[in-house]
């Protein structure tokens, strides 16, 4: 069998050797916890929807009222010109209608200023929670990459052994002592081959699915989480202290 047929013939061998992994530390502590932060940051970033939801909606309202004012001021104003400054019944109804308006758009305001004050602690309940789970996500993927090395390691030693061996001799085959590889030498020879063999399959989708699959980590909602304070451990204290005072007041 030719160099190329034997390298086409373990291509194919390991192709059909790959099956998809099952998480190994599926029943870790820190996957669980991890699991439960990702569910408890779902719901602060809902929490913190809704917030901003409602101060949406204030400032929309208090935007059609300050419109309707707008509108009724135009009107009465221009009906006292025609007028010639006579204070006519419907002149009369447009300007209270004005006053409404501007009582309303005022309303409008103030719930618009309460609800915001809520802002700051939704915003820090799911910058804490999305801190914790980032660093928790990166813990359980430390645990199950070491996990999944040790794993590799004890199954391919034994084979590793026998390719090194077998490169060895290969290599130094029929050589003098003086101009035979060390085992060093050697050892990076082979380990570069292999290197490459595996960096070619670095983009391949199936390893890709692989390795969601082998992690099978919870998603976490981060979409509507600032992630610039979760970055800043400065502006979060700051976050922290402008709630406790909030609270403290």
């Amino acid at each position: 069998m030719s160099e190329n047929q034997a390298a086409t013939t373990s291509h194919a061998e390991m192709e059909q050797s790959i099956e998809p992994r099952q998480p190994v530390v599926a029943d870790s502590e820190r996957r669980a916890r991890l699991r439960d932060l990702a569910e408890e940051l779902g719901e602060a970033v809902q929490a913190k929807r809704r917030v901003v939801g409602k101060i949406e909606t204030m400032q929309r309202a208090r935007q059609a009222a300050q419109a309707d004012a707008d509108a009724a001021r135009a009107k009465w104003r221009e009906k006292l010109r025609e007028g010639d400054g006579t204070l006519t019944r419907e002149v009369q109804k447009l300007r209270v209608a004005e006053r409404s308006a501007l009582s309303l758009a005022e309303e409008y305001a103030s719930f618009e200023e309460e609800i915001a004050k809520g802002v700051p602690r939704v915003e820090l309940e799911a910058v804490d929670l999305a801190s914790k789970s980032i660093s928790l996500r990166s813990a359980v993927i430390q645990e199950a990459a070491q996990q999944l090395y040790d794993e590799t390691l004890m199954q391919v030693t034994d084979s590793l052994a026998l390719a090194f061996e077998v490169f060895c001799r290969a290599e130094n085959c029929g050589l003098p002592s003086r101009q035979k590889s060390t085992l060093d030498e050697l050892a990076g020879q082979l380990f570069w081959r292999i290197n490459r063999h595996i960096c070619s399959r670095l983009n391949d989708a199936s390893v890709d699915e692989q390795v969601d699959t082998y992690l099978a980590l919870p998603e976490l909602d981060l979409r509507d989480v600032d992630m610039d304070i979760v970055r800043s451990p400065a502006r979060l204290g700051m976050l922290r202290k402008q709630v406790l005072g909030s609270e403290a007041a």
